[in-house]
Formats: C-alpha cells, structure tokens, sequence
C-alpha cells in the first residue's frame, strides 16, 4: 500500500509538473468546450481530477459492496452456529466413565 501512495504522489506531481509547463511554455494552446476555449494545461488538470474522483466513487462502491458480503457472510455463520448448538441439545452425548480412573 505504501508503494501505491508514493506511484500516486509520482504521477500526481507528473501531471502537475506537465500542466504548469503546458501553462507557462505554451499558454496559447487552447481546446474548445461547450463551456469556451479553455487552456491545455487546464484541461489536463480537469481531467486528471475527474478521474481522481471517478476512482475514488469506485472504491467507495467497491467498499459499500464488500461491507454488505461481510455482513451476508456474518449472518451466515451465525444460523449455522444455531443450528449446530441445536443438534448438541438435541443429541448429547455422555462420555464413558472407566471405573478404574479418577474423573479430572
């Protein structure tokens, strides 16, 4: 996990570094929108951004998903504990005593 934070910052400040270069080495370079000509380096930064939160609603999906599983899952096991303590009240068992050997 903290080889994926530190890929994140690298290419976080990658795409940083392009857009301030993009900025201050060719301002000129514009991409139309329906919103008006917006600047290169802009644009780069938007889209970086809306995948950072495009990602970020995925795993929270993902999470949501896997929360409610462990929950199934849970409850699972819970029946089947109940169910295997009612078949013990159901049939007990008695242990042989062997009359030569104290009980411990």
């Amino acid at each position: 996990m903290n080889l994926l934070h530190w890929l994140f910052l690298l290419a976080s400040l990658l795409v940083g570094g392009v857009a301030l270069y993009l900025h201050l080495a060719l301002p000129f370079l514009e991409l139309p929108t329906p919103l008006g000509p917006w600047p290169l380096s802009l644009a780069l930064l938007s889209a970086y951004a809306l995948g950072l939160l495009l990602s970020g609603l995925y795993a929270l999906a993902l999470l949501i998903k896997a929360y409610g599983e462990k929950r199934g899952l849970l409850r699972e096991i819970r029946r089947l504990r109940e169910e295997v303590n009612a078949l013990k009240r159901e049939r007990i068992e008695e242990i042989p005593r062997i009359p030569d050997r104290d009980e411990a």
